[in-house]
């Protein structure tokens, strides 16, 4: 589909429209107005979809933006955002709508399938937020379908020019991670006594176990994916190929106990200018037994404890239970590039839980993740095999 031939016909019809009022002969004004509603929505929608397509061509697209059929202004005093959320809690709880919640679910069921409200999507990727800090650092887009991300490939140094000579263009070039989706699910039994709960206390109820479920999966593929058949992450971040890590380039080993000297080691081998983001991330298990003993005021600030974190040679350190005892990672997470292809969706059937009477709950998203290997982004620490 051409949008800009789409957008034009839109153009021409709102005139054809405008032309019909102007006229005499007798019209079906409701019919005549809710086409203009339609084209009206349509004219957005493609508007957006141009701005995506320039977002993406100029690898300029917001990170981290939800957007629903709820958050639509209306001209009247209906609140449709307020209406929509109601109605779409409702539905999941089987109670029954008001004519203006059965508006406001119904407008967005004939635009697309029921989107979560802006102020509980808003919720969950809080929650996930908590449960899954780690995402914040990471470079999270919400584009539909395949995504290809444009990242540095060879990079020249600037030269010093001679006076009229002539300028060579340098050697640069662009390389590209891919990513496309895998369906990441979360269904859960909820008693039928859900639906004597408030509106509120069933919004919290959703959010927080689907919303947690789902981020700590997430994480869990930033953490260990492989990027076969699953989302990737950190684990392909190295130098090496296929972003493997290299013994004494960007992999550090230990046996029993880790040492300031293998510390200090790991933190020169991150490339240049990576640091300024770089974060640790490791189990409160490794951290603890390996990384804690290594505090020590009187000598040197290597591990410090301050605002209620820790850190090692001044890089915060986030605790996951994702890594295995023993490993840890050093780097800048931005080079993680993540895609919601589909944000989170939740569906209810009474149907499959009606031998246990419950009602079941499906929350469901589209995600992919690709570390940017060769870049020296990243820098592991792991226990030598066998100790």
């Amino acid at each position: 589909m051409s949008i800009t031939k789409r957008m034009s016909e839109i153009k021409q019809r709102k005139a054809e429209l405008r032309a019909q009022l102007e006229g005499s002969e007798t019209l079906d004004l409701d019919a005549i107005e809710k086409e203009l509603r339609d084209l009206d929505e349509e004219t957005k929608a493609l508007e957006r979809r141009q701005q995506t397509l320039d977002g993406i061509n100029a690898g300029t697209l917001p990170t981290n933006v939800l957007s629903n059929p709820a958050a639509t202004s209306r001209a009247d005093n209906f609140d449709y955002e307020k209406e929509y959320r109601t109605a779409w809690l409702k539905h999941l709880m089987g109670k029954a709508l008001t004519d203006n919640e059965q508006r406001a679910y119904s407008t967005a069921a004939e635009s697309a399938l029921p989107a979560i409200p802006e102020t509980t999507a808003n919720q969950i990727i809080k929650k996930m937020y908590e449960v899954a800090p780690i995402l914040q650092r990471c470079k999270i887009f919400h584009v539909p379908g395949n995504f290809k991300f444009a990242v540095e490939g060879t990079n020249d140094e600037a030269a010093i020019h001679t006076e009229n000579a002539a300028i060579t263009a340098a050697a640069d070039s662009l390389g590209s991670v891919s990513l496309t989706g895998y369906e990441i699910v979360k269904l859960i039994k909820a008693s039928r006594a859900t639906v004597n709960m408030t509106i509120s206390a069933f919004e919290s109820y959703i959010v927080e176990i689907i919303a947690e479920a789902i981020a700590r999966k997430i994480e869990n593929y930033i953490f260990v994916g492989t990027g076969t058949s699953q989302p990737g992450g950190v684990a392909q971040g190295g130098k090496g190929e296929s972003g493997a890590y290299t013994a004494d380039v960007d992999l550090v080993e230990y046996a029993a106990n880790v040492t300031e000297g293998d510390v200090t080691k790991a933190y020169g081998m991150l490339a240049s200018g990576y640091e300024r983001n770089a974060v640790w991330t490791m189990s409160k298990a490794t951290f603890f037994a390996n990384y804690y003993p290594l505090m020590n005021k009187s000598k040197n600030n290597l591990i410090e404890f301050a605002g209620g974190k820790y850190y090692i040679m001044g890089c915060e350190v986030y605790f996951t239970g994702s890594l295995k005892t023993g490993e840890a990672y050093l780097g800048d997470f931005s080079y993680i590039v993540g895609n919601y292809s589909q944000d989170i969706t939740v569906v209810k059937s009474e149907h499959s839980g009606l031998a246990t009477n419950s009602i079941d709950y499906l929350g469901a998203c589209v995600f992919d993740s690709k570390a940017i290997p060769g870049l020296g982004a990243f820098v592991k620490m792991a226990k030598s095999a066998g100790d």
